[in-house]
């Protein structure tokens, strides 16, 4: 499918002055977004996962380290009193808590819980709970203990051994808003195999972790948070996922209210692939750059090149408007990262996913500009360099 087709494909959907974003353009919280999907076709057939990834100082040590917190949800209507893996074709259903730890002799503790002792939350703003677990818009709080008698009598689960426990409190400040993509009426529609939100793009998280004993302060000002999530009838392959609010700029400095997020793989819209894309958003200090294909009178074309190596993930993107333009360049070390695998929910294997806190990036951000010749060329509005990239990579 091309992108000239993507209109044939939101038929019946009302579009609503498409082109006026209004000042805030895609930062528009919309914790609709944010809730449990698992429901109609998707309740027997889907994902719904909430990812949250920050950062924490040691206590003890000084050291920094990248964290990630996932809520992972399979087919609900399946499951009951038992945890169901995906075995034998049977499709998965239940509630993983995930919570990773990168860097050096990082690890991933998981705990499974069947969704007869889950709660979905339908007031306030809670959005899931389990046992100890929580996760709200606000906060999130839980324990993970996975010890060597428990992973061995439990070969399915895919845990490391150890202790985690979270309280954090959770403020989401730049939101990255797909539009309709992920409206109600696009979402009732299912076409799409994965929809992607972020209601924090940037996210200040505040509280403790600890991990295996050790205590680690996750303070407001070094944080670097993201929140957000994905759900859908498929996961994508490859599946793609890069993000900093920790950026510096050339010409001005740290940029204490700025963000970006690139999301996306192997699209699916219908029965139609569209081939890898990416959508892309970012916030400089409130000037908004979005490439996002589903709004196709904004005309994105996108270039994605991706290198591995033994010790590396480097990947060089492109995306461009006919009036704007970004190219970045995006690199994490595998000794940084976790590697995890997530069953499908359709019960035909799982995918493994590289997941990283510690990544470095450049950013090329243009704006084309009309000359005193009439012409049109493009102006570098900024270079911005990235730390703590978040990222996500599988396929």
């Amino acid at each position: 499918m091309e992108l000239k087709d993507l209109p044939k494909m939101l038929e019946g959907i009302e579009i609503k002055n498409p082109l006026g974003g209004g000042e805030k353009g895609f930062d528009k919280s919309d914790p609709s977004r944010n809730a449990f999907m698992l429901k109609g076709a998707l309740a027997k057939e889907g994902f719904d996962m909430w990812r949250h990834c920050f950062s924490g100082v040691s206590r003890e040590t000084g050291q920094i380290r990248s964290f990630g917190i996932g809520f992972v949800a399979y087919n609900p209507e399946l499951g009951g009193d038992e945890v169901v893996f995906a075995t034998d074709g049977e499709k998965p259903s239940y509630l993983m808590i995930r919570a990773m730890v990168m860097g050096e002799k990082g690890s991933a503790l998981s705990r499974y819980i069947p969704w007869s002792q889950v709660d979905i939350g339908k007031e306030l703003d809670i959005l899931i709970s389990a046992n100890d677990c929580f996760l709200s818009e606000t906060r999130t709080m839980g324990r993970i203990e996975v010890n060597a008698q428990h992973r061995k009598q439990n070969e399915q689960e895919r845990t490391d051994i150890g202790r985690f426990s979270w309280d954090l409190k959770i403020n989401k400040e730049i939101a990255f808003n797909l539009g309709y993509y992920t409206s109600g009426p696009a979402r009732g529609t299912n076409m799409v195999d994965a929809y992607w939100h972020s209601e924090g793009m940037k996210s200040i998280y505040e509280g403790t972790i600890t991990w295996n004993g050790e205590i680690y302060d996750v303070k407001p000002e070094q944080s670097y948070g993201v929140a957000d999530k994905i759900w859908g009838h498929e996961l994508n392959s490859p599946w793609c996922f890069f993000a900093s609010n920790h950026l510096t700029s050339k010409k001005d400095g740290e940029l204490r209210h700025s963000a970006f997020a690139f999301g996306g793989g192997r699209v699916k819209i219908g029965p139609m692939a569209m081939g890898e894309t990416l959508i892309g958003g970012i916030d400089r200090e409130g000037e908004k750059f979005e490439f996002n294909f589903s709004k196709f009178w904004t005309l994105t074309r996108t270039n994605t090149q991706k290198k591995e190596t033994k010790q590396k993930f480097r990947w060089v993107i492109h995306q461009e408007t006919p009036m704007t333009r970004v190219a970045l360049k995006i690199e994490c070390d595998k000794d940084d990262m976790v590697i995890n695998e997530y069953d499908r929910p359709d019960g035909k294997g799982t995918q493994s996913i590289w997941t990283g806190g510690n990544g470095h990036a450049e950013l090329l951000l243009y704006r084309k500009k009309i000359t005193l010749r009439n012409k049109w060329q493009w102006e570098l509005v900024d270079t911005i360099t990235a730390e703590d990239v978040r990222l996500q990579y599988g396929k």
